[in-house]
Protein backbone atom coordinates (compact mmCIF):
# COMPACT_ATOMS: atom_id res chain seq x y z
CA UNK A 1 0.00 0.00 0.00
CA UNK A 2 1.41 2.90 -1.04
CA UNK A 3 2.24 5.97 1.54
CA UNK A 4 -0.18 8.49 0.06
CA UNK A 5 -3.50 5.87 0.35
CA UNK A 6 -2.24 4.95 3.71
CA UNK A 7 -2.42 8.62 4.92
CA UNK A 8 -6.14 8.71 2.65
CA UNK A 9 -7.58 5.47 4.95
CA UNK A 10 -6.31 7.11 8.33
CA UNK A 11 -7.68 10.34 7.79
CA UNK A 12 -11.53 8.32 6.94
CA UNK A 13 -11.06 5.91 9.70
CA UNK A 14 -10.22 9.47 11.99
CA UNK A 15 -13.39 10.58 10.34
CA UNK A 16 -15.70 7.65 11.20
CA UNK A 17 -14.42 7.61 14.21
CA UNK A 18 -15.55 11.36 15.56
CA UNK A 19 -18.39 12.24 12.88
CA UNK A 20 -20.68 8.95 12.79
CA UNK A 21 -24.12 10.22 11.57
CA UNK A 22 -25.89 9.05 14.91
CA UNK A 23 -23.94 11.26 16.98
CA UNK A 24 -23.77 14.39 15.28
CA UNK A 25 -27.79 15.20 16.01
CA UNK A 26 -27.43 13.89 19.61
CA UNK A 27 -28.68 16.73 22.31
CA UNK A 28 -25.35 17.60 24.22
CA UNK A 29 -23.61 17.95 20.66
CA UNK A 30 -26.21 19.93 19.31
CA UNK A 31 -25.93 22.26 22.54
CA UNK A 32 -21.96 22.09 22.09
CA UNK A 33 -22.99 23.77 18.18
CA UNK A 34 -25.11 26.35 20.20
CA UNK A 35 -21.96 27.60 22.38
CA UNK A 36 -20.03 28.10 19.69
CA UNK A 37 -22.53 30.43 17.95
CA UNK A 38 -22.87 31.95 21.72
CA UNK A 39 -19.16 32.61 21.74
CA UNK A 40 -19.16 34.08 18.40
CA UNK A 41 -22.16 36.57 19.32
CA UNK A 42 -20.26 37.49 22.95
CA UNK A 43 -17.41 38.25 20.82
CA UNK A 44 -19.33 40.69 18.73
CA UNK A 45 -21.28 42.28 20.82
CA UNK A 46 -18.65 43.29 23.09
CA UNK A 47 -16.55 44.50 20.63
CA UNK A 48 -18.79 46.58 18.63
CA UNK A 49 -20.25 49.76 20.32
CA UNK A 50 -23.79 49.15 20.75
CA UNK A 51 -26.09 52.14 22.38
CA UNK A 52 -29.52 51.37 23.34
CA UNK A 53 -31.50 54.06 24.87
CA UNK A 54 -28.70 56.51 25.33
CA UNK A 55 -26.68 53.45 27.15
CA UNK A 56 -23.19 53.11 25.67
CA UNK A 57 -22.42 50.09 27.73
CA UNK A 58 -25.57 47.80 26.23
CA UNK A 59 -23.35 46.14 24.13
CA UNK A 60 -21.38 44.85 27.66
CA UNK A 61 -24.63 43.24 28.95
CA UNK A 62 -25.88 41.97 25.59
CA UNK A 63 -22.05 39.97 25.47
CA UNK A 64 -22.69 39.04 29.49
CA UNK A 65 -25.76 37.49 28.61
CA UNK A 66 -24.34 35.23 25.74
CA UNK A 67 -21.80 34.74 27.91
CA UNK A 68 -23.80 33.12 30.76
CA UNK A 69 -25.57 30.97 28.18
CA UNK A 70 -22.03 29.59 26.93
CA UNK A 71 -21.57 28.54 30.23
CA UNK A 72 -24.95 27.50 31.03
CA UNK A 73 -24.87 25.21 28.05
CA UNK A 74 -21.30 23.86 28.83
CA UNK A 75 -22.80 22.78 32.31
CA UNK A 76 -26.04 21.49 30.59
CA UNK A 77 -24.60 19.35 27.80
CA UNK A 78 -22.05 17.24 29.93
CA UNK A 79 -24.83 16.89 32.28
CA UNK A 80 -27.16 15.29 29.32
CA UNK A 81 -24.40 13.19 28.40
CA UNK A 82 -23.86 11.55 31.47
CA UNK A 83 -27.57 11.32 33.04
CA UNK A 84 -29.10 9.48 29.43
CA UNK A 85 -25.71 7.63 28.27
CA UNK A 86 -25.38 9.85 24.99
CA UNK A 87 -21.55 10.32 25.64
CA UNK A 88 -19.62 10.83 22.23
CA UNK A 89 -16.35 10.62 20.42
CA UNK A 90 -17.65 13.68 18.58
CA UNK A 91 -18.57 15.77 21.99
CA UNK A 92 -15.38 14.28 23.04
CA UNK A 93 -13.48 16.19 20.63
CA UNK A 94 -15.80 19.29 20.81
CA UNK A 95 -16.28 20.13 24.24
CA UNK A 96 -12.69 21.04 24.82
CA UNK A 97 -12.30 23.01 21.59
CA UNK A 98 -15.41 24.65 22.27
CA UNK A 99 -13.91 25.70 26.24
CA UNK A 100 -10.90 26.99 23.92
CA UNK A 101 -12.78 28.94 22.25
CA UNK A 102 -14.79 30.80 24.80
CA UNK A 103 -11.36 31.57 26.63
CA UNK A 104 -9.34 33.19 23.44
CA UNK A 105 -12.80 35.30 22.89
CA UNK A 106 -12.62 35.93 26.55
CA UNK A 107 -9.18 37.69 26.02
CA UNK A 108 -9.86 38.98 22.71
CA UNK A 109 -12.55 40.73 23.66
CA UNK A 110 -10.17 42.14 26.92
CA UNK A 111 -7.40 42.88 24.13
CA UNK A 112 -9.34 45.05 21.54
CA UNK A 113 -11.23 46.67 24.89
CA UNK A 114 -8.44 47.25 27.23
CA UNK A 115 -5.27 47.47 25.14
CA UNK A 116 -3.70 50.01 27.55
CA UNK A 117 -2.53 47.52 29.76
CA UNK A 118 0.46 45.43 29.07
CA UNK A 119 -0.49 42.81 31.53
CA UNK A 120 -3.61 41.86 29.39
CA UNK A 121 -1.04 40.88 26.54
CA UNK A 122 1.28 39.18 28.75
CA UNK A 123 -1.81 37.00 30.46
CA UNK A 124 -2.99 36.41 26.82
CA UNK A 125 0.70 35.53 25.56
CA UNK A 126 1.26 32.98 28.40
CA UNK A 127 -2.35 31.49 27.84
CA UNK A 128 -1.37 31.40 24.60
CA UNK A 129 1.47 29.38 25.23
CA UNK A 130 0.08 27.12 27.55
CA UNK A 131 -2.77 25.92 25.23
CA UNK A 132 -0.13 25.26 22.42
CA UNK A 133 2.25 23.08 24.25
CA UNK A 134 -0.82 20.99 25.94
CA UNK A 135 -1.76 20.46 22.24
CA UNK A 136 1.45 19.22 21.13
CA UNK A 137 1.89 17.23 24.91
CA UNK A 138 -1.29 15.47 23.85
CA UNK A 139 -0.23 14.37 20.17
CA UNK A 140 2.94 13.20 21.66
CA UNK A 141 1.64 11.43 24.14
CA UNK A 142 -0.97 9.91 22.47
CA UNK A 143 1.64 8.60 20.03
CA UNK A 144 2.88 6.52 23.24
CA UNK A 145 -0.58 5.62 23.86
CA UNK A 146 -1.01 7.52 27.19
CA UNK A 147 -2.53 10.54 28.57
CA UNK A 148 -2.71 13.32 31.31
CA UNK A 149 -5.62 11.46 32.15
CA UNK A 150 -8.25 14.48 32.59
CA UNK A 151 -7.41 17.68 33.86
CA UNK A 152 -5.41 18.15 37.21
CA UNK A 153 -6.22 20.42 39.98
CA UNK A 154 -4.24 23.23 38.80
CA UNK A 155 -5.15 23.20 35.50
CA UNK A 156 -8.97 23.78 37.47
CA UNK A 157 -7.90 26.07 39.42
CA UNK A 158 -6.03 28.03 36.74
CA UNK A 159 -9.55 27.73 34.65
CA UNK A 160 -11.33 28.42 37.51
CA UNK A 161 -9.47 32.11 38.57
CA UNK A 162 -9.25 33.04 34.87
CA UNK A 163 -13.04 32.92 34.06
CA UNK A 164 -13.95 34.43 37.45
CA UNK A 165 -11.32 37.26 36.91
CA UNK A 166 -12.10 37.51 33.68
CA UNK A 167 -15.44 37.60 33.52
CA UNK A 168 -14.50 40.69 36.39
CA UNK A 169 -12.80 42.98 33.97
CA UNK A 170 -15.27 42.00 31.13
CA UNK A 171 -18.45 43.47 32.98
CA UNK A 172 -16.73 45.82 35.38
CA UNK A 173 -14.51 47.22 33.37
CA UNK A 174 -16.35 49.40 31.22
CA UNK A 175 -17.86 50.98 33.85
CA UNK A 176 -14.43 51.25 36.52
CA UNK A 177 -13.15 52.82 33.19
CA UNK A 178 -15.50 55.29 33.21
CA UNK A 179 -15.11 56.87 36.80
CA UNK A 180 -11.04 55.72 36.69
CA UNK A 181 -9.98 56.77 32.60
CA UNK A 182 -6.47 55.95 31.80
CA UNK A 183 -6.94 58.06 28.68
CA UNK A 184 -9.14 61.14 27.23
CA UNK A 185 -9.70 64.70 28.88
CA UNK A 186 -10.45 63.34 32.11
CA UNK A 187 -7.43 61.61 32.91
CA UNK A 188 -5.53 62.32 36.55
CA UNK A 189 -2.63 60.82 37.94
CA UNK A 190 -4.66 59.05 40.82
CA UNK A 191 -7.23 57.82 38.28
CA UNK A 192 -4.49 55.98 36.23
CA UNK A 193 -2.56 54.82 39.02
CA UNK A 194 -6.03 53.15 40.40
CA UNK A 195 -6.94 51.49 37.20
CA UNK A 196 -3.46 50.17 36.77
CA UNK A 197 -3.32 48.48 39.96
CA UNK A 198 -6.41 46.86 39.64
CA UNK A 199 -6.53 45.92 35.82
CA UNK A 200 -2.64 44.54 36.88
CA UNK A 201 -2.67 43.00 39.86
CA UNK A 202 -5.86 40.84 38.38
CA UNK A 203 -4.12 40.30 35.04
CA UNK A 204 -0.79 39.35 37.04
CA UNK A 205 -2.59 37.15 39.76
CA UNK A 206 -4.20 34.86 36.80
CA UNK A 207 -1.26 35.11 34.77
CA UNK A 208 1.08 33.44 37.71
CA UNK A 209 -1.80 30.64 37.96
CA UNK A 210 -1.66 30.00 34.39
CA UNK A 211 2.27 29.70 34.30
CA UNK A 212 2.31 27.74 37.62
CA UNK A 213 -0.12 24.74 35.76
CA UNK A 214 1.97 25.72 32.24
CA UNK A 215 4.88 24.31 34.00
CA UNK A 216 3.13 21.59 36.12
CA UNK A 217 1.73 20.15 33.11
CA UNK A 218 5.06 20.12 31.69
CA UNK A 219 6.52 18.27 34.45
CA UNK A 220 4.11 15.57 34.29
CA UNK A 221 4.41 15.52 30.83
CA UNK A 222 8.46 14.40 31.12
CA UNK A 223 7.32 12.01 33.55
CA UNK A 224 4.77 10.26 31.83
CA UNK A 225 7.20 9.72 28.17
CA UNK A 226 9.45 8.43 30.98
CA UNK A 227 7.53 6.14 32.73
CA UNK A 228 4.09 5.98 31.93
CA UNK A 229 0.63 6.45 34.22
CA UNK A 230 0.64 3.06 35.76
CA UNK A 231 4.95 3.41 36.85
CA UNK A 232 3.91 6.88 37.96
CA UNK A 233 1.46 4.98 40.42
CA UNK A 234 3.20 2.36 41.44
CA UNK A 235 6.38 4.45 42.41
CA UNK A 236 4.40 6.92 44.50
CA UNK A 237 2.87 3.34 46.27
CA UNK A 238 6.35 2.47 46.66
CA UNK A 239 7.31 5.29 48.00
CA UNK A 240 4.54 5.30 50.84
CA UNK A 241 5.43 1.81 51.61
CA UNK A 242 9.32 3.02 52.14
CA UNK A 243 7.84 5.94 54.41
CA UNK A 244 5.53 3.63 56.62
CA UNK A 245 8.48 0.67 56.76
CA UNK A 246 10.86 3.54 58.10
CA UNK A 247 8.10 4.65 60.46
Amino acid sequence: MSEEKKKKNYFVSILKKYFRKEDVFLIPNILCYLRILFVIAFLVCYSLPITINNNENAGVYIAAGFMTLSAYTDFIDGYIARTFDQKSNLGKLLDPIADKFLQCAIVIALLLRFYHFVSIFMMFAIFLAKEITLIFEDISLAKKNHTFGGSKWYGKVASFLFYISTGVLLIGGPFFMKYYPVYGDSVTVLSHQIAHYIFDGICTFVTFWLLLAWILYFVLYLKLLKYGPLEIKEKKHRKKKEIKTND
